[in-house]
This record gives C-alpha cells, sequence and structure tokens, in this order.
C-alpha cells in the first residue's frame, strides 16, 4: 500500500524560472494597458458576436450569476495577457452591464450575483415550521387512508382472520 505523497508532488522552488522569459502570456506587457480600450474589448466581443451571445445565454440559462461569469471572462483575458489585473477590475461592472443587457435582449432570466440567490432561496423560520406541520398531516392523512394488504400472500392481520 503506497503512502499518500500529495505534498510531494507540488512544483520545486524555482520551478518557474525554467522556461525562457516572455514565453507565457503574463510575463509579457498587455496589449490593452486602459480602461478605454478594455471597454471596447469587451464591448465588441460580447455584443459583436452571435456565437458568443449564444453561449452567454446558455450559461446564464444554467443559473450561473452574471458577477461570476463577468469575473470569469476578465481573468480569463487577464491570464492571456490581453489586459492587467487592475484595468480588469475597473472594467468588471461594464462586463456585467453588457452580459445583462444581452440576456435583457434576448429575455432570459438571470441572477446578477450569488446574493441573490441566498435571497431568494431562504425563507423564513416560520414559514419553515408551516410547512413542516403541513407535510406530518397530509402524511397522517395518508396513513390513515391507507389500504389494508388483501390476497393469499398478504401478511395476515387481527381483521383478516
Amino acid at each position: 500500500m503506497a503512502a499518500d505523497t500529495g505534498f510531494l508532488n507540488a512544483p520545486i522552488p524555482g520551478m518557474s524560472l525554467t522556461t525562457m522569459p516572455g514565453d507565457r502570456p503574463w510575463e509579457n506587457p498587455p496589449s490593452i494597458v486602459t480602461v478605454e480600450e478594455a471597454m471596447e474589448y469587451y464591448t465588441s466581443k460580447i455584443l459583436g458576436n452571435k456565437d458568443s451571445h449564444d453561449q452567454l445565454l446558455d450559461v446564464l440559462e444554467l443559473g450561473v450569476p452574471v458577477s461570476n461569469l463577468a469575473s470569469i471572462l476578465q481573468k480569463n483575458s487577464v491570464m492571456n495577457g490581453v489586459h492587467t489585473l487592475d484595468v480588469g477590475m475597473l472594467v468588471l461592472p461594464v462586463i456585467e452591464e453588457l452580459i445583462m443587457a444581452v440576456a435583457d435582449m434576448n429575455n432570459i432570466k438571470y441572477i446578477p450575483s450569488p446574493e441573490a440567490i441566498a435571497r431568494v432561496t431562504t425563507i423564513s423560520p416560520r414559514e419553515a415550521r408551516k410547512a413542516v406541520e403541513a407535510m406530518k398531516k397530509s402524511k397522517t392523512e395518508e396513513t390513515v387512508q391507507e389500504e389494508k394488504p388483501r390476497g393469499l400472500m398478504a401478511k395476515p392481520t387481527e381483521t383478516m382472520e
């Protein structure tokens, strides 16, 4: 039986320095340096392409919050060296508004943020007690109306004898 060696599979210190400088996208200067350029980039990327519309709408219909989707798009662009993280954070509200605009144009319901999910799914303790009492009441009514077993293989009861 092999021992768990998960901690031994970690990168060796300095391993990131083994590739040639500039081989990774984040090691090069970004292609977009201003918030205005980033706004134009995302506007053309989100509004200008019908395929991206369909993909965004599919993801929104699955229940992914708009803020999470916008964050994913922004971080992906940072990782690919399109713009810096600070420009991405500044343009994030614009990305969210663009995604919501596409959803509104296509009559798709969306969840603005994860906090909105919590507000929708949270019920008060009083409502929860009412629901539990209603379930118990319906359960007792079902057991009262239950048919007694009949037939040759039925378990004998006092009334069957």
